[in-house]
């Protein structure tokens, strides 16, 4: 191992030549690298080309303050910890310090083992960011396995394709209705990986599609009205880990072309950029639309479509699989109330089977979690006074399929749909919060859009 590249990096930037050569004989002995800079350029040049975990900055540079030094540091060097350096103390200057970004502050002249303990403390605060960061992927793994149960049938050859996803770094198109499951899978398949960046979603049938590219690529500042400072986008944020493009469908074409250039090339350009910054992240999209419709209406490019079907998972809708439902809502108990022993009785599961389930497993976790809340500090859990409708008439609809007149199931979710907004009282908001999908997703399956 090259003990070299094992040591933390510290990144001097003073005028001060003496100064730093002090610092760095001095800091050399204590297992620390130590690179050296004079102006502001060449720290930032520094920043761009090196790992770096402390930076020593001071308040006057001859080319720029330290002040507006500190985020374009940040933005090189994100868990960077800056220690700012001033002839001039006041606390009207230390504040400013810490509203720029330093992590602390140190008054000259000051004596080297001053220094050595404000590094110390520095490396001790990124020891435990760091045992904090692993302890919730930690958590986050376990509670992500916990939520694929029901590894019969139709999702046993899921299960597969989750761990042959996970073991590649091939980009994911997750298909299934709106609320079967989409984003737990890509979350799974995240966390089943080799990968330890964040897991990352956007949603792009919710943002319009500037705020999607400023929210993706990110942007230099000045480039648009109210861009100040220069912001890493997702892209970038989710180095060594996963982002899920939720709605995938809905992405307009101009930020298709340039998706499309980001797995082809593995690089990005902020808004505004003229530079492209490579990035390490494992792309995954999701939809619940067809998009080999979209490519016969030139609404999807079916050169990005081939990109991201590389590997394709199908979520089948929870009335296709209830098998899975008992499994399922253990899963989810164990997830809201870990300390006790809730479970659905018998009766109610029976319930729960003969229900449609029309907002899938968003809709089966929702009513999990509000019949946690009505339990109180009970451990029966009644699920079936919280299912919407008439169960009982949910099974006539199922009868439906078994008589000679077969309703497209399209207009048997239009009929449920309405059904349960009338006892809503023609209220939107609580429909689609009642059956677990989106407002617009109601409005799609209702085909009309009715008053509030």
């Amino acid at each position: 191992m090259n003990t070299e590249t094992a040591k933390p990096t510290v990144l001097i930037i003073d005028d001060d030549r003496l100064l730093c050569e002090m610092a760095r004989e001095f800091l050399s002995g204590a297992a620390l690298k130590v690179l050296t800079a004079h102006t502001g350029r060449e720290g930032l040049a520094l920043c761009s080309q090196n790992h770096i975990d402390i930076v020593l900055l001071d308040q006057k540079l001859p080319d720029s303050e330290g002040y507006d030094l500190c985020p374009q540091i940040i933005n090189f060097s994100e868990n960077a910890k800056i220690i700012f350096i001033t002839a001039f103390p006041s606390f009207k200057n230390a504040l400013k310090a810490i509203e720029s970004g330093a992590f602390s502050y140190l008054t000259k002249p000051f004596e080297l083992k001053e220094l050595k303990l404000a590094i110390d403390k520095c490396l001790r605060v990124s020891e435990l960011e760091k045992a904090e960061a692993s302890l919730h992927y930690q958590h986050d793994k376990e509670v992500g396995s916990s939520a694929l149960v029901g590894e019969k049938g139709s999702m046993a050859s899921i299960s597969k394709l989750i761990e042959t996803a996970a073991k590649s770094e091939a980009p994911v198109l997750i298909t299934g209705e709106t609320g079967s499951g989409k984003s737990r899978i890509a979350k799974l398949i995240h966390m089943r990986g080799n990968r330890r960046g964040p897991f990352m979603v956007i949603n792009c049938a919710a943002l319009p599609e500037n705020l999607i590219e400023s929210e993706l690529f990110g942007y230099e500042k000045g480039a648009f009205s109210g861009a100040h400072t220069v912001k890493k986008g997702l892209l970038e944020i989710a180095e060594n880990g996963s982002i899920l493009l939720d709605e995938i469908g809905e992405m307009g074409f101009h930020l298709q072309a340039k998706l499309l250039g980001v797995l082809d090339e593995m690089q990005i350009r902020r808004v505004g950029g003229v530079i492209s910054h490579p990035v390490q992240v494992r792309i995954m999209a999701a939809t619940n639309s067809a998009l080999e419709a979209k490519i016969k209406n030139r609404e999807f490019r079916e050169d990005l479509y081939y990109r991201l079907n590389v590997l394709r998972l199908h979520l089948p809708p929870l009335r296709e699989r209830k098998e899975d439902i008992p499994g399922l809502a253990n899963a989810f108990l164990a997830e809201m109330a870990p300390q006790r022993a809730m479970m659905v009785s018998d009766s109610d599961l029976n319930k729960m089977m003969s229900y449609p389930w029309p907002g899938n497993v968003r809709e089966l976790r929702n009513v999990i979690e509000r019949a946690v809340i009505h339990a109180g500090d009970g451990n029966e859990l009644h699920v079936s006074p919280l299912l919407p409708g008439n169960v009982e008439g949910n099974k006539s609809l199922e009868s439906m399929t078994q008589k000679e007149t077969i309703l497209p199931l399209a207009e048997m979710e239009r009929n449920y749909a309405a059904s349960v907004l009338k006892k809503m009282g023609n209220n939107l908001t609580k429909t689609a919060k009642v059956l677990g999908i989106s407002l617009n997703t109601l409005k799609k399956k209702l085909g009309s859009t009715p008053e509030n």
